[in-house]
């Protein structure tokens, strides 16, 4: 066996000592086979690493745009959470934020599964940072547009039906949107998007492309009578350019499908099978499928159909998702604190009280009522629960103008009912907005005295003073009133958006968990509110 190896060795080739070592040829192969095997892993992991180390070098050097290619390679090669790391950092640099944000993502994921919890953190971290300032992209496909075999593409990428109408995160800068369906002319449109902007592209109905509908097919040819065994004159045999026996004709007979004068289909100058006198092709006489001498269809010279006129694209009943120019209205419930600091007020019927006060005579006993008296109270803090709305038109899709309501009732008694005029804009998954409120309030309180009023012409016989407390009997006060004001001021509401649902249908819109830290100012001191809320946007 080995004389056999070795002689095979000497004439170059394995293959000729197989019938008496192949079995040992067998195992040599194998055993190379598995040293590339093995060395092919450290070869790639070699060559990544390389990559890594110079798209960094070229990172710090600014020229972020050589840097990525080299590190997307390296990842590709060794997908290691260093490398994707640092390719995510660079796409974030060279501004495409939604890959980046992708791969904070899948960076996270994978720190998971490590159990590196501080490059988990991290990563998170970075992705979220990203998160308010990513650009997003609804591609609207209205219901006019939906045609069979419609195929909407991104950047030259399929998108799937099931993201029709979702914003979706997308980089920076120019990117085209086409759309194409079998019997439809194509369509496409560059958008231009900057950070944190929000765009709707709708997909207009396609029209119908004309040089996709099918020709009208042929007439059906009456089935050819059995040919003449000797060929006559004007046959194939004879090339007078027949196709059968008879001048210009299929078959015997002058000018006729079949035998016999004036047959169901063309004679004379009609259709043949090979050119000739006749014949389909040019030559004398000849119309393509034009009705011969003597055929059931008068002999004339048909002129080529005109194409039918291309149809009118059908109307989109769709727009955009988010309604600019349309109506926008929003409620959501509403919760928070109540906090008054009304100093003064009144609590019903103040006549059974009454107050003293010099005057140049002496000393006057004056009645109370709710013009001279006013009782006393203490800062009151209690929990409210309620809703608000907000009704008003887009003039574009980031920014809203109307007015909002905001009411509630105050738990241990009390109530807040105000509203006025709002503007909200959108900045990323923020809307930040400015409310002007007026309205009603009231809220129950202890009730600390009752004050009465001394005229403006005899404060000097009072020391000075304006008022002087009433003299309430013990146990007459109530411990606590219902104070109530009318209160001016305005809030100003911050919305985070945890779910944006755009659509070509009426339920288009978004989820917002909202904070409105409202000042007011009341006829008798201040009243402050920090409702939150959770409610839902139609656009």
């Amino acid at each position: 066996m080995l004389a056999s190896l070795w002689r095979a060795r000497r004439r170059g080739s394995c293959v000729e000592a197989l019938p008496r070592a192949g079995r040992s040829c067998a195992r040599l192969a194998g055993v190379a086979l598995a040293l590339a095997l093995a060395v092919s892993p450290g070869v790639a992991f070699a060559q990544a690493e390389a990559l890594l180390d110079e798209g960094k070098a070229l990172m710090k050097k600014g020229k972020v745009a050589e840097a990525c290619p080299k590190l997307e390679e390296s990842y590709r090669l060794s997908p290691r959470s260093a490398t994707l790391l640092a390719l995510a950092m660079c796409h974030e640099k060279q501004g495409k934020i939604a890959t980046a944000w992708s791969e904070y993502i899948d960076l996270g994921a994978a720190a998971r599964k490590e159990g590196n919890k501080r490059l988990e953190a991290d990563a998170k971290a970075r992705g979220a940072k990203l998160e308010l300032s990513l650009p997003r992209l609804t591609l609207s496909v209205p219901r006019a547009a939906a045609v069979e075999g419609l195929e909407v593409m991104l950047d030259g990428a399929p998108v799937d039906g099931a993201l029709w109408g979702q914003a979706r995160p997308i980089d920076p800068g120019q990117h085209k949107v086409s759309a194409s369906a079998p019997g439809r002319k194509p369509w496409e449109k560059s958008v231009s998007i900057k950070r944190g902007e929000r765009k709707t592209v709708a997909v207009p109905a396609l029209a119908k492309d004309a040089s996709a509908v099918a020709q009208p097919a042929p007439a059906a040819e009456a089935p050819a009578a059995p040919v003449a065994a000797a060929p006559e004159k004007g046959s194939a045999a004879s090339g007078d350019g027949a196709a059968g026996p008879g001048k210009g004709a299929a078959v015997p007979g002058k000018g006729a499908a079949g035998s016999g004068k004036d047959a169901a289909v063309p004679g004379k100058g009609a259709v043949a099978a090979a050119p000739g006198k006749g014949a389909a092709v040019p030559g004398k006489g000849a119309v393509a499928a034009a009705p011969g001498k003597g055929a059931a269809v008068p002999e004339t010279d048909a002129s080529p159909a005109a194409p039918p006129a291309a149809e009118e694209p059908e109307r989109s009943s769709g727009s955009s998702p988010r309604h600019t120019g349309g109506f926008v209205i929003e409620a959501g419930v509403a919760g928070g604190a109540l906090i008054g600091l009304m100093d003064s007020g009144s609590f019903g019927d103040l006549s059974a009280y009454s107050y003293s006060y010099n005057i140049p005579e002496g000393e006057l006993i004056a009645p109370c009522d709710d013009e001279v008296c006013h009782a006393s109270f203490d800062p009151a803090i209690g929990p409210f629960a309620g809703g608000e709305a907000f009704i008003g038109f887009a003039l574009s899709e980031d920014l809203h103008l109307g007015a909002r309501v905001r009411g509630g009732y105050r738990f241990g008694g009390g109530y807040l009912v105000v509203g006025g005029p709002s503007a909200s804009m959108r900045l990323g998954r923020v809307w930040l907005g400015l409310s002007g409120l007026v309205g009603p309030v009231a809220q129950e309180a202890k009730v600390t005295g009752i004050k009465g009023e001394i005229p403006s012409e005899v404060v000097h016989l009072n020391y000075g003073r304006s008022e002087v407390a009433v003299n309430a009997r013990e146990g007459s006060l109530p411990e606590s009133a219902l104070v109530e004001t009318i209160a001016f001021g305005g809030s100003v509401d911050v919305s985070l958006v945890l779910a944006d649902l755009p659509s070509a249908g009426w339920t288009s819109g978004a989820l917002l968990l909202s904070v409105s830290p409202t000042v007011m100012k009341g006829l008798d001191g201040w009243v402050f509110a920090a409702p939150a809320s959770l409610g839902y946007r139609f656009y």
